[in-house]
């Protein structure tokens, strides 16, 4: 009950009149979920606003400190409920083709550290869909162009770490098309059938950090992020180190900070 009420009491200048308000306040919200499997922040907003005047702010803070100690639960971005949501592993996949692509490298280049990333995953995380059949393979740097020339020979449409304006400008992502890039020392990484594929601390960094994710920057990327963060297992430390590998840590840090 302590931990319950500790964001109730939590006030800089701390008056009874003030704890009596947000304690209705949060009645209030439970009222509105408890009979209903999941509500939007919206509907919650609406109703609240019918009953006395709340900016959309104050109900973003009660609903983070409700989340916090789980009074609440998230199922997405301004999703909740009152049911305890189970915390998975995210579990990668990739296409048959994206395998194929994987096993030609590894038999080409054994002594390499590859990684295949399938780009129809970015889909499990979007907020706004868009269509991304890429497949994008992580090698050792020095190795990058070999791989490159190599999958050129076989028939591949490859491009050879584009910068965003070339991918804007040249790649159809909606076509099955190769990206290589060259891979990140100390990377996370998770085997998948035989092939070695980013685990999702991995991919939420990538996509802020590379240049050819671009169109996903911004509100997307953030959406993604606190998408993952509600339905996934993640190591936030091993994510933070990688973060830092990329010159991404404070940034990475500080959304995940500001949704929690």
């Amino acid at each position: 009950m302590a931990n319950n009420l500790y964001f109730c009491r939590y006030l800089v200048n701390f008056a009874p009149e003030n704890y009596m308000l947000m304690t209705d306040t949060r009645a209030e919200i439970l009222t509105f979920a408890e009979n209903r499997d999941s509500f939007r922040f919206t509907e919650l907003f609406t109703y609240l606003n019918e009953l006395f005047e709340i900016s959309k702010v104050t109900l973003s803070w009660y609903l983070r400190e409700m989340v916090k100690n789980q009074i609440l639960f998230k199922l997405g971005r301004g999703i909740y409920t009152t049911k305890s949501v189970a915390i998975k592993e995210y579990e990668p996949h990739l296409r048959s083709e994206a395998l194929k692509v994987g096993s030609k490298i590894q038999k080409a280049f054994p002594l390499l550290t590859t990684s295949i990333f399938d780009g129809q995953n970015l889909s499990d995380f979007q907020h706004h869909l868009s269509s991304n059949n890429a497949i994008y393979i992580e090698v050792d740097r020095e190795a990058t162009e070999a791989v490159f020339h190599f999958l050129k020979k076989e028939g591949y449409t490859v491009y050879l770490n584009p910068d965003k304006d070339f991918v804007y400008d040249n790649v159809d992502l909606d076509a099955n098309v190769l990206i290589v890039k060259p891979l990140i020392t100390e990377s996370p990484l998770i085997e998948y059938k035989g092939v070695k594929t980013p685990k999702l601390e991995k991919i939420l960094v990538d996509i802020v950090c590379d240049d050819d994710l671009d169109y996903l920057h911004g509100i997307e990327w953030h959406y993604m992020l606190e998408n993952a963060l509600g339905r996934f297992s993640l190591n936030r430390t091993n994510m933070l180190r990688y973060a830092s590998r990329r010159n991404a840590k404070d940034k990475v840090a500080d959304a995940i900070k500001e949704i929690e």
